[in-house]
């Protein structure tokens, strides 16, 4: 399965930030986000929301890579924003820290181009295990 087509058909966030895949193994991922002058606040920073909004997905991504439910959803993610990112394009890794039967643990780093750290996140997944929405 193309993960990075499936998200770009599916998902417009994901498609509006321009987010790719670079990398993804069993419990970690390496996405891309460039830097675009509709995703910064004043001043030409990146916008911390779509920093956070990024690192949701790569956690996400990292707990699909580990998930034996059928999905996952965002529990808890708790950000530090460190830097100001404008140089771009920014690297976000996500390793997986602990797997459990109903929570995955998630780890993850966002980076500039110059590979200064601007923000850090340890995030919480939900693992669904039966369909219990239904449209």
């Amino acid at each position: 399965m193309d993960i990075q087509r499936l998200l770009e058909d599916n998902d417009k966030v994901y498609k509006y930030i321009g987010i790719k895949i670079l990398e993804q193994r069993e419990g970690y991922v390496r996405i891309q986000v460039p830097y675009k002058e509709e995703l910064c606040r004043r001043g030409g920073v990146l916008n911390g929301g779509i920093i956070m909004t990024a690192m949701d997905f790569a956690g996400g991504l990292a707990t699909m890579s580990v998930n034996d439910g059928i999905d996952q959803v965002t529990q808890e993610l708790k950000t530090n924003f460190l830097e100001p990112m404008y140089r771009g394009p920014f690297t976000v890794e996500a390793k997986v820290v602990r797997k459990g039967r109903t929570t995955v643990v998630v780890e993850i780093k966002f980076t500039d181009s110059e590979g200064k750290l601007g923000a850090i996140s340890l995030g919480t997944w939900y693992i669904i295990r039966d369909r219990m929405i239904t449209r």
